[in-house]
């Protein structure tokens, strides 16, 4: 392990936090690795999002949902 990574683990959890989403914010999106398996789902779940609009959830709705499942 490296000195770098030793001083982070010694950081306060908010310190830590704070830099884990600097680093994931320093990564560029379009580097993030997609697998093919990954982006046919993608592509099946659009096709059937524009055949059936109308069967989405909002938000609010599908955090309700889940909210409401599993109660936290």
């Amino acid at each position: 392990m490296t000195d770098s990574l030793k001083g982070i683990l010694k950081l306060s959890v908010e310190e830590k936090v704070n830099a884990i989403e600097v680093i994931w914010n320093s990564i560029e999106e379009d580097s993030l690795p997609v697998t093919d398996e990954e982006l046919t789902i993608a592509r099946e779940r659009y096709e059937e999002y524009l055949k059936n609009p109308g069967d989405t959830l909002s938000w609010e709705e599908a955090r309700k949902r889940l909210m409401d499942k599993y109660g936290f």
